[in-house]
């Protein structure tokens, strides 16, 4: 079990650090809402349950962010480090979540990662257009408006 923990933790913390050196511009508290958003939906938490886990979410995501930057070209110490949170981080939701929603999640990680990854990649397509510039995005929101006279 706690090999499998620590694989895990590796595979957090390898995302993490990937995307965390392709866009500085994300900040710790978009990255905390963006997982934490899915994990509410996902596990089926309630309200305590959600604030809880968002805070967990937060405090991760300011602290890989840290290490990240400090640590930014030696993967293996923020390998490393990032191991240790993301180990903390599953001890402080078993506390809080239900064991079938802890088993839940437990399975889920590699699911998250990927989720992480993809909005990391989504937010660095954005940084990269510049800001100021229309993108198709704007353009389709713009196109949905209707006027009625």
């Amino acid at each position: 079990m706690k090999k499998l923990l620590i694989m895990t933790c590796m595979v957090f913390s390898g995302a993490f650090a990937a995307s965390a050196q392709d866009t500085p511009v994300i900040s710790a508290q978009e990255r905390a809402t963006n997982l934490s958003n899915e994990m509410i939906r996902d596990l089926g938490l309630n309200n305590y349950q959600s604030r809880k886990v968002s805070e967990i979410n937060l405090d991760v995501a300011k602290r890989m962010l840290a290490i990240e930057t400090q640590y930014a070209g030696n993967q293996d110490k923020i390998n490393e480090l990032c191991n240790g949170v993301c180990s903390e981080r599953d001890a402080r939701l078993e506390n809080i979540l239900s064991t079938v929603q802890y088993n839940e999640y437990f399975g889920d990680r590699k699911s998250l990662v990927a989720l992480d990854r993809k909005f990391m990649s989504e937010a660095a397509d954005k940084a990269r257009a510049g800001n100021g510039v229309a993108s198709s995005e704007t353009a389709n929101t713009a196109a949905r408006t209707l006027s009625i006279n």
